[in-house]
């Protein structure tokens, strides 16, 4: 992927800090990450597998769950369900199996022990 990739990551890291996260888009989809990036969906798809180690679906979820425990942190009594709409999660059901499949628990019971 040489000095293309070079410039892919330094787009990518640009996505990452923009004042609205591209992964919030409930319906950010692999074709607009490669317009994001530059270039096209087949390129987008191997950075995202081999330069980041991951499949799409699984780089905007843990995107998406990241985002969601940094604002619970900061705002406490804020619905989970109202944080994981705004995070980009399309149902509550999704964003449940997503939560306990990367933490191992409910979101509820992970701040209530964690945080």
């Amino acid at each position: 992927m040489g000095d293309t990739s070079k410039e892919i990551k330094q787009k990518y890291m640009q996505l990452l800090s923009e004042k609205e996260p591209f992964f919030l888009d409930k319906n950010y989809s692999i074709i607009q990450l490669a317009a994001d990036l530059g270039t096209n969906r087949s390129y987008a798809s191997k950075f995202v597998n081999k330069e980041l180690g991951v499949t799409f679906p699984t780089l905007l979820n843990s995107l998406r769950l990241s985002h969601f425990i940094k604002l619970k942190k900061e705002n406490p009594k804020a619905k989970i369900s109202t944080l994981a709409a705004y995070c980009g999660f399309n149902c509550m059901l999704s964003f449940r199996r997503t939560f306990v499949k990367e933490y191992g628990t409910t979101a509820s019971k992970y701040f209530k022990t964690n945080h």
